[in-house]
C-alpha cells in the first residue's frame, strides 16, 4: 500500500482509539465506555480550539505564544541516539516551551526516507509540536485537564474499599484534535507518530495498514458507529 493512502484509514475515531489504547488503564475501561471517552475528549479539543481561533482570529501558532508571552526555546541538550520521543514540553518555572531540535531533525530525517518531507519539514513539525502542546499548556493554566473532567475508572474494590484513576490520555486526544483544529489538518496530527516509526523501519507499511484496520473493527466491535 502506498504511504499517501495509509492516513485515509487513520481517521479521528482510529486514531483517537490508538490513544486511548495507550493508556495505562485502558483494560480497564468497559467496552460501552469507549465511545464516551473518545467522543467526549473530542468534543473538548473541538471546543476548546473554538474559542481560541475565535478570540486570536487570525494569527498563527507562534503569534498567540507570544501573545500569551510564552517564550519558545529550541534546545539542543538531549540525547541523540534514542527512539525520539520527547519533542517539545513546557517549563512552567521559566514559561518557555522548549522544542526538541535533534528530536525533530531526526523525524525530518525519517520522513525524507518515505518521501513525506514536504508535509513534514521541520517547520510543519515545530508548529504541529507547539499547537498540541498549547492545548496542555491551557490545560495547566487556564481551563483544567481533559481528564479531571471525565470519569474516573475503578481499578479494584475490596469490599467497601475502591481506587479509581483518570483516563489521562483522553487528554492527548483532545489535543490532537485542538491541533488538527487550530491548523486546519487535512490528516489526525498523531498519524506522524507511524510515519516515523515506518520510516525509521522500525515497522512496515503492511503492518499499518493491518493495526489501522484492526482498530476500525474494533471499534465496530465495541458498538462505536462513526
Amino acid at each position: 500500500m502506498d504511504i499517501n493512502r495509509i492516513g485515509k484509514l487513520g481517521t479521528v475515531d482510529v486514531m483517537s482509539l490508538a490513544e486511548l489504547k495507550e493508556d495505562n488503564y485502558f483494560n480497564k475501561i468497559d467496552d460501552n465506555k469507549i465511545k464516551y471517552y473518545i467522543e467526549e475528549s473530542i468534543k473538548i479539543g473541538e471546543e476548546v480550539a473554538e474559542n481560541i481561533l475565535d478570540f486570536y482570529n487570525g494569527k498563527n501558532i507562534k503569534e498567540i505564544y507570544k501573545d500569551k508571552d510564552i517564550e519558545i526555546e529550541i534546545t539542543k541538550e538531549e540525547y541523540k541516539n534514542e527512539i525520539k520521543k520527547l519533542r517539545a514540553k513546557y517549563d512552567e518555572y521559566d514559561e518557555q516551551m522548549l522544542l526538541y531540535h535533534w528530536s525533530i531533525k531526526d523525524m525530518e530525517e525519517k520522513f525524507k526516507k518515505i518521501n513525506m518531507d514536504k508535509l513534514f519539514n521541520y517547520e510543519s513539525i515545530i508548529d504541529i509540536q507547539l499547537t498540541h502542546e498549547l492545548f496542555h499548556y491551557l490545560e495547566i493554566e487556564e481551563i483544567g485537564a481533559t481528564y479531571e473532567k471525565l470519569e474516573e475508572i475503578s481499578v479494584f474494590k475490596i469490599g467497601p474499599f475502591k481506587r479509581s484513576y483518570p483516563i489521562k490520555k483522553t487528554s492527548d486526544i483532545a489535543a490532537h484534535i485542538f491541533c488538527k483544529k487550530i491548523l486546519n489538518l487535512s490528516f489526525h496530527p498523531k498519524i506522524m507518530d507511524y510515519y516515523y516509526l515506518v520510516g525509521g523501519n522500525y515497522i512496515d507499511i503492511s503492518f499499518l495498514e493491518s493495526y489501522f484496520k484492526e482498530l476500525k473493527e474494533d471499534l465496530n466491535a465495541k458498538g462505536y458507529r462513526y
